[in-house]
């Protein structure tokens, strides 16, 4: 039996690490979770666990923390197995340099972390086992990655017990699931882009679970807990319809908890919205990203319209099911005029949640690759610290009141009459008040959407403040 300890830094449920967790201990290995944050003393609490391995899995940006988590982990018990596993080893593994790093896993990992498991128990080497990256000397190896686990049905559900021990996230009202794996869109600024091709020979990549599986386990984790509502958290939930609409008539019938989802617009029609709301829905998120039609599908090829957005929005509305939408703003070539435009097609299609970022080149995007080319450079993934909410090292010569017009975006869309006000104070410095304009948004949506009381909500703001922080890193030179 080996004893493993994944460690997250956010105050909210972590599907990934739990579905490891479940995985280790329907094998017979033991597992906990621990949540990193002001005051958990998360360090205590893992080496009185007495862990044989510590995991963290991290996207860059938060791969920061990662690195100083593990580091301190191996100052105090050097013998402890220290892995990265994530999107960011996954797109970053030289990051396997770290002294922190014993080993990191590229890809989907629940097999691969029983692998490991297994070798700890029985006292072999875990360099040669497949998805994991290590270092041969001075030399990075990458072994090949294992075939992706086509029959989600055979996943253990995730464990949520660990949640338990902590009251803000043992109080939630809601639980997310996901009902399938893969997307099977390449937009710009997504790392499926690139797992498209990783995993291009290794076996179906858009797969989803049966119905009755996801089912049982929305009917256990409701009994268990309690639940008012439910969270969907795939990408493309509503891709097949095929799938989905049976879907929705058995949740209805089974489950009846009201429930939250990502869609995408050029996905949407009104049988899709009818069957959504019949089913229980009462909010869902999709993507505009940009205003500018032009940049949405030629930079983020996105692959989707204005017309497509408005008839979305308009069939949202037709059924009360309230909407938000994600945006971004500071892409490359992106210019005043056209950033307003975003905020300008969100004020006429009116979302209930308009939730914005600056945009980050992550690796493993190909808004990251073009970059590169076009400046005929690397880009140090060590730049982008873990906020997407505050600056970014794009290039792009207003980037400045990019970043700033972020900041007003919730206020500039739900509240078109300061939109004058607005052009005015983005050409200002950044500044405090900005920053605590837009967390006050940012709170106000997140208490609308996950019903937190005003306890919980100042309590999760308080926790979460390294996510509005700039990471310390400088901007990369032109």
């Amino acid at each position: 039996m080996t004893r493993f300890a994944f460690i997250q830094n956010l105050w909210t449920e972590n599907l990934g690490i739990m579905y490891l967790s479940g995985t280790l201990k329907s094998q017979g290995h033991e597992s906990r979770i621990f949540i990193d944050v002001k005051g958990a003393d998360a360090m205590r609490q893992v080496l009185e666990y007495q862990p044989q391995a510590v995991g963290v899995s991290c996207t860059t940006g938060l791969h920061h923390w990662g690195l100083q988590f593990l580091r301190k982990i191996k100052a105090s018990r050097p013998e402890i197995i220290t892995i990265m596993g994530g999107p960011h080893p996954t797109f970053c593994p030289e990051v396997i340099r770290a002294e922190s790093i014993d080993f990191a896993v590229q890809g989907e990992a629940e097999n691969v972390v029983t692998d490991i498991a297994e070798a700890v128990e029985a006292g072999e080497d875990i360099r040669y086992l497949e998805n994991i990256v290590h270092l041969d000397g001075d030399e990075i190896t990458i072994n090949p990655l294992r075939n992706l686990i086509e029959e989600l049905d055979s996943i253990p559900y995730p464990d949520r017990s660990h949640y338990d021990r902590y009251a803000i996230t043992k109080r939630e009202g809601s639980k997310n699931f996901i009902c399938g794996r893969g997307c099977p869109y390449r937009c710009s600024f997504c790392c499926n882009y690139r797992l498209h091709d990783m995993y291009h020979d290794k076996g179906r990549y858009v797969r989803y679970r049966s119905h009755e599986n996801i089912l049982d386990e929305i009917e256990e984790v409701k009994d268990r807990y309690g639940i008012k509502f439910v969270g969907f958290s795939d990408d493309t939930l509503i891709f097949n319809k095929k799938w989905l609409l049976p879907f929705l008539e058995k949740y209805k019938e089974r489950i009846g908890l009201p429930f939250l989802s990502t869609v995408r617009a050029n996905l949407i029609n009104e049988e899709v919205v009818r069957g959504l709301k019949e089913a229980g829905c009462i909010s869902c998120v999709f993507g505009v990203e940009s205003g500018d039609e032009r940049i949405r599908n030629e930079v983020l090829i996105k692959g989707v319209s204005d017309d497509e957005i408005r008839r979305t929005a308009s069939l949202f509305k037709k059924y009360k099911i309230r909407f938000g939408t994600y945006n971004m703003l500071g892409l490359p070539g992106e210019t005043i005029v056209d950033a307003w435009k975003t905020v300008k097609l969100n004020a006429e299609i009116r979302p209930d949640f308009p939730w914005c970022s600056v945009i980050q080149p992550y690796p493993g995007t190909k808004i990251h690759e073009d970059m590169q080319k076009t400046l005929g450079k690397h880009i140090d993934a060590d730049e982008i610290g873990a906020s997407y909410f505050t600056a970014s090292v794009v290039d792009n010569p207003h980037i400045k009141q990019l970043e700033n017009l972020q900041k007003w975006f919730h206020l500039a869309v739900r509240v078109p009459l300061l939109q004058p006000l607005i052009r005015l104070f983005i050409k200002l410095p950044s500044n405090p008040l900005y920053t605590l304009v837009f967390q006050a948004c940012y709170g106000w949506q997140l208490l609308r959407r996950s019903r937190l009381n005003l306890l919980q909500m100042f309590k999760y703001w308080w926790t979460q403040q390294g996510m509005f922080k700039r990471s310390g890193r400088k901007r990369r030179k032109k």
